[in-house]
């Protein structure tokens, strides 16, 4: 009897024993960082993303404020505003962040040009987008892609096709000369000065008002940024912008002498 005891336990840890002292072995070689061949799968690095996170936000800061002097890629105009692409100064953080958050005026050489303007400060930038664009700059103007599904194109049913963008902008088009033919006469129409309605009356400063605005700061405002001007000296775009400033104010300053005279205001 005494036998069979022994052997059915010996049985029992046989059965028993093995696969539970091989679990706890899995066990422990698994929180002891061991891994078998089979999950050898490299998992992306959370640095990594976060860099490029960085990157992708400093391209969009860059393109915001920084681009429309020192252009895209950072190849600057020459005599204007000097090139940040090969400049050995923006190696240097610490410096880039604090012209960025100062400011700076005075000469400057880059790469033998000599360049003597004012970069205002933009101190108003967040610490984050700060150092994000420093990072985009030393990273030679390259930023990963925000996504592969970006790449692609648009998902189906998330964007409008190109003709119907079209028929909104006509419908919008359509609205507005619509709108422009009833108010027409009210505008345009000659009034008594002392007993104008005032439905004429406000109609008249919005197109007075509106005029001013598109003739004297729309219109310079486009013009100064338009590439073909960036391209000239800084003295021709300011002539350019001075000029196309004084003819608005002239055009408007006449429409309004006209109008008078013809008792239309």
């Amino acid at each position: 009897m005494s036998h069979f005891v022994i052997g059915v336990t010996l049985f029992g840890v046989a059965l028993f024993g093995g696969p539970a002292h091989a679990l706890e072995s899995e066990t422990d070689e698994a929180a002891a960082g061991g891994q078998t061949g089979e999950e050898t799968v490299d998992e992306p690095i959370a640095g990594d993303e976060a860099r490029d996170e960085q990157l992708r936000v400093g391209a969009t800061v860059y393109a915001q404020i920084c681009a429309s002097c020192h252009q895209a890629g950072g190849v600057g105009l020459e005599g204007q505003f000097p090139p940040l692409i090969d400049n050995d100064n923006v190696d240097d953080a610490a410096y880039v962040e604090s012209v960025i958050t100062n400011g700076r005026q005075g000469e400057i050489i880059v790469n033998g040009v000599t360049y003597d303007g004012v970069m205002p400060s933009f101190s108003t930038l967040s610490d984050d987008d700060t150092s994000a664009v420093i990072a985009f700059i030393q990273n030679d103007f390259v930023a990963p892609p925000a996504s592969d599904v970006a790449a692609v194109g648009p998902v189906a049913g998330t964007e409008l096709p190109p003709l119907t963008n079209m028929t909104y902008v006509l419908a919008f088009a359509m609205t507005a000369g619509l709108i422009g033919l009833v108010l027409a006469p009210r505008v345009l129409s000659e009034n008594d000065r002392l007993n104008t309605p005032w439905l004429d009356a406000c109609l008249k400063a919005a197109v007075i008002v509106s005029g001013a605005i598109i003739l004297t700061v729309i219109i310079p405002d486009w013009a100064v940024k338009n590439s073909t001007v960036t391209s000239l000296s800084r003295f021709a775009q300011d002539l350019i912008g001075v000029s196309l400033w004084l003819l608005g104010m002239v055009v408007v300053l006449w429409s309004l002498w006209y109008a008078h005279r013809r008792s239309r205001v």
